[in-house]
């Protein structure tokens, strides 16, 4: 069930989208209550600027907006900009506002690994496949994971390669969440990865190396059927269904037009993920600067 928030001040005629999850709010009210949920995001940044102009042309708060903009060094005033965002409609009471900045300290206090993988899982829940990847490397850079958080970064890095096509990749990976975390459901999806590129035989075969009992390889055979059979129902297996019966009776021309079809809606759904993995190396997301690396 979800939650409901009350908004007794100005709604906007249009929307802001945060990009970091492209989350949209309306009010005040559902701006704190975004912010609270996530500060992880601001550890070493603020909002952009654009929000400001939101704050001041759609929301009406001239004061608050005045406020912020003298409080937008992200290195110096990031507690005085949400304890002023916060404070300025009275959503939150004084003893809320004290806890939220309190986890917040404790989230900028955290390991920058632990911080880098908590935005690649928040990147993950947002569809973002490829931030959370960049997140996921980050993390992994210092070696500080434990074994359990390790298996974790590894399983979400290969749920995120799956979304982008990168089949091989991700096979890989859940192979390393496995050994890393020891979760069966990384297992799991090592086996469907195998059984929806090269057959469940050859993914049966895969987990002979791991010594599975045949309890185990049954339970995955019956989940992956289950997974094949709620994918007939969908649209995309039946454009597949149409283009293959299609062929079948000497109808290439038609297929090829549905075929073609349906690649572009692919994508189009996709492109801007599978372009934004190539052109991360040359983006500035908010990471910790380079000095307190080292």
């Amino acid at each position: 069930m979800r939650e409901s928030i009350v908004c007794i001040g100005q709604i906007g005629t249009k929307s802001y989208r945060f990009p970091e999850t492209g989350i949209q709010i309306s009010s005040y009210e559902e701006l704190c209550y975004y912010l609270s949920r996530h500060m992880v995001c601001y550890l070493y940044t603020l909002p952009e600027e654009e929000l400001l102009y939101y704050i001041r042309d759609e929301l009406k708060l001239d004061k608050l907006y005045r406020q912020l903009s003298k409080l937008m060094n992200p290195e110096k005033e990031q507690m005085k900009y949400f304890a002023a965002l916060f404070r300025e409609g009275h959503y939150f009471s004084e003893e809320e506002i004290r806890q939220i900045l309190d986890e917040y300290r404790s989230l900028k206090n955290a390991p920058y690994s632990l911080q880098c993988k908590w935005m690649g899982d928040l990147s993950i829940r947002s569809g973002k496949s490829a931030t959370a990847l960049h997140y996921y490397k980050e993390a992994l850079k210092k070696g500080t994971l434990d074994k359990e958080e390790l298996g974790s970064v590894y399983h979400n890095m290969a749920v995120a390669k799956a979304k982008l096509f990168r089949f091989q990749d991700a096979r890989i990976l859940f192979l390393k969440a496995y050994q890393h975390g020891g979760e069966e459901e990384s297992l799991f999806d090592y086996y469907s990865i195998i059984a929806y590129t090269e057959g469940m035989d050859k993914a049966a075969k895969e987990l002979q190396t791991f010594q599975v009992t045949d309890l185990l390889l049954e339970s995955f055979e019956e989940r992956f059927a289950q997974l094949e059979e709620d994918f007939d129902c969908t649209d995309q297996a039946a454009k597949q269904k149409r283009i293959q019966f299609l062929n079948e009776n000497h109808k290439e021309e038609e297929a090829s037009a549905i075929y073609d079809q349906y690649v572009r809606k692919l994508q189009k759904d996709f492109r801007s993920e599978l372009e934004l993995e190539d052109n991360l190396p040359s983006l500035n997301l908010p990471v910790a600067r380079q000095k307190e690396l080292n």
